[in-house]
């Protein structure tokens, strides 16, 4: 199957936020990058056999979480990295974080609290001892007039 994109968009979840991008009921072959999305409970959501999907160099606003996938075969797993997330919560989200995880790297997080826990560790700890989302950060959410 060929790739789509989902490419160079503002999008505003402003009616019942629930995903920024909703990819479910098998969707697979996405490539969503960057786009600027504010609001909803979540960035990306991949569930119902979804996979194949990668979110890249998109900003996400104000997102609770930013992901919530589902589990995937070897080799047809989801893809998350150089995004910027503003979270309103303190969780990265529904990752898939045992055998064909969900592949996390070089993210930028802002919580108002400064940290951010990722299949139940805080960031530093899981990147230390399973490697996962390698290079991502997390800071202090910075004002908005920044």
């Amino acid at each position: 199957m060929a790739w789509r994109e989902i490419h160079h968009n503002f999008l505003i979840d402003n009616y019942s936020p629930q995903e920024n991008v909703d990819n479910d009921d098998g969707s697979g072959y996405y490539k969503t990058h960057d786009n600027f999305m504010v609001y909803g409970a979540q960035g990306m959501k991949n569930d119902f056999g979804g996979h194949d999907n990668h979110h890249y160099n998109n900003v996400y606003a104000y997102a609770g979480q930013a992901m919530g996938v589902t589990n995937t075969l070897k080799g047809h797993e989801d893809w998350f990295y150089n995004n910027k997330v503003v979270l309103t919560g303190t969780d990265v989200g529904g990752v898939q974080c045992q055998e064909n995880s969900t592949k996390l790297a070089d993210n930028q997080y802002f919580t108002s609290a400064g940290n951010i826990t990722e299949c139940g560790k805080e960031l530093s700890m899981l990147q230390l001892e399973t490697g996962m989302d390698a290079g991502s950060t997390v800071q202090k959410t910075p004002a908005a007039a920044t």
